[in-house]
């Protein structure tokens, strides 16, 4: 079964466990922009972003992956130091062939400043004809989920062109209802292979269909289990057919980010 992984921090990961993720059938990742560290100077985030945009997708490739990068600026990344170069080089690095998305971005606090990086990059994406991928806050994830796909339907961003990440029981039915891709993570987080794959089959009986429901390990630093997808692929199984399964654990990434594994 081909597996697409549509969200993880492969720059926090050793060759070692992406090789593993490949001999396990993961074929490709998506790999996104993140608060690796603090960075203090517009120039920081830049070196940052550049380096994944030239070097990641290569060290993927020699570890058997297809590698795709998104790139964004979530609120705990943002220089503390004037950063006004960083939204005058990064349309360029947006443009990158192995760029597929903006991301992750989100509004981790409901105030001014966090609005106003949120749209701007929403506002970047529609600029450069390219998906989102929002991850929520780790308090507060659902009322800010709800408050974010709030301000995506006022901006008139289109809701088929956003991965809300991290959705649980309580959200994945109104982002799927609303025309969102939904993200469950299988392993991140703290949702087990088994919680996660009941979030699969709950939601695809609720609302009807498996389309827009996306799989990923939003795997990062720390422990990880690099087979949480796989392990989640045996429990659908008993289940889910093996289209419908695939759909969820590549086909629907795939088509959100245009990418073929052909």
């Amino acid at each position: 079964m081909r597996i697409l992984d549509a969200q993880m921090r492969s720059d926090t990961r050793t060759n070692d466990d992406l090789k593993n993720l490949a001999y396990f059938g993961t074929e490709a990742v998506v790999t996104t922009a993140h608060a690796l560290r603090s960075f203090r100077t517009a120039s920081d985030l830049l070196d940052y972003l550049e380096d994944l945009v030239a070097n990641e997708p290569t060290r993927l490739g020699t570890c058997g992956l297809a590698g795709y990068v998104a790139l964004g600026v979530l609120p705990d990344a943002q220089p503390r130091r004037s950063h006004y170069e960083v939204w005058r080089t990064l349309p360029t690095l947006l443009e990158h062939e192995a760029v597929v998305a903006v991301g992750e971005i989100g509004a981790w606090s409901d105030d001014k400043t966090a609005w106003s990086l949120f749209e701007r990059q929403l506002k970047l994406a529609t600029e450069h004809k390219l998906p989102v991928i929002v991850t929520p806050p780790y308090d507060l994830p659902v009322n800010m989920t709800y408050k974010m796909m709030a301000k995506i339907e006022k901006i008139g961003f289109p809701p088929d062109r956003v991965l809300l990440n991290h959705t649980d029981e309580t959200t994945v039915e109104a982002v799927l209802s609303d025309g969102y891709y939904a993200g469950i993570v299988a392993g991140g987080g703290g949702t087990s292979a088994r919680r996660a794959a009941g979030l699969v089959v709950d939601a695809i009986e609720r609302h009807g269909s498996h389309e827009r429901l996306v799989v990923n390990s939003s795997m990062q630093a720390g422990p990880a289990d690099v087979l949480s997808i796989p392990k989640l692929i045996a429990e659908l199984e008993e289940s889910l057919d093996e289209a419908t399964i695939e759909s969820v654990v590549c086909g629907n990434a795939a088509g959100f980010f245009g990418i073929s594994l052909d």
